[in-house]
């Protein structure tokens, strides 16, 4: 039920006049977008970046979720592979690339905006987040950690709103498939890409292929057991987009698990 809390929330996002949100397609930036859309009309905007490190289905998610909410998107496309802190890969990346990200959001699209605004929610402070550093320190605004709104509130709220993002899983960049200090390269993201749009064809879900040195994919899925019964068509599949070595995490799904070795 939509509480007291939402209806703070969506009053601030009112007394803001005009909103930039920075939107992935997923469902707390889906939220969001929604939110602002309905609250502040032609005065509210949703921008995604296109990048190596995003999933081509993902972009084309983001395309139709907009739509679908009636918000103005616009789309940046950038190359983030011609910068050091990708191809160094070290476990300030995701501090890095937030703030490259803040920046050229700030140039290509909130000129005409007082406000720009992300997804974060109030549970993803319990985990290592340095993007969340980067973005507070560049003044963006993180309505659902002011308001101390959690994952589960959040698909909630969508639920009752409609929202076909309600239930999504959720998603990450591609960079996060690679342990810190393995550099990312167009060619290892296509394969990680490939590889998980194969996965999920099977009709496995939460999907994750990490990508290790000496050409080794890790392949991590919400139900290890449910994924050996194709054990042979994954490595054989896998293998036919350049790997050498093609394992299963027993451990199954776990968000974040590339964290454990910064």
């Amino acid at each position: 039920m939509i509480s007291e809390k939402f209806d703070r929330l969506y009053q601030s996002i009112i007394d803001q006049g005009q909103l930039l949100v920075m939107f992935s397609g997923g469902v707390d930036s889906s939220l969001l977008a929604k939110l602002a859309s309905d609250a502040l009309g032609e005065n509210a905007k949703a921008v995604t970046i296109d990048s190596q490190v995003v999933p081509k289905s993902e972009l084309l998610k983001a395309k139709e979720i907009a739509s679908q909410i009636g918000v103005n998107h616009q789309v940046i496309e950038i190359d983030e592979l011609v910068e050091e802190y990708m191809q160094e890969n070290t476990s300030r990346r995701c501090y890095l690339c937030r703030k490259n990200r803040d920046g050229i959001v700030k140039d290509r699209a909130g000129a005409d905006f007082s406000r720009i605004a992300d997804g974060l929610n109030f549970t993803e402070q319990d985990d290592f987040r340095p993007g969340m550093k980067a973005a507070t320190e560049d003044g963006i605004w993180h309505p659902f950690i002011k308001f101390k709104v959690t994952k589960e509130e959040i698909r909630d709220w969508s639920r009752e709103l409609k929202l076909s993002t309600w239930d999504k899983p959720a998603t990450t960049c591609l960079a996060s498939r690679f342990p810190y200090g393995f550099g990312l390269t167009a060619r290892r993201l296509r394969k990680v890409e490939q590889s998980e749009r194969f996965l999920t064809s099977l009709g496995l879900e939460l999907v994750r292929v990490r990508h290790f040195p000496k050409k080794l994919a890790l392949v991590e899925v919400g139900d290890p057991l449910t994924a050996m019964e194709f054990h042979e068509k994954i490595s054989n599949e896998l293998k036919s987009y350049g790997f050498d070595f093609v394992s299963l995490d027993l451990e199954g799904y776990h968000p974040g698990k590339m964290n454990r070795s910064r």
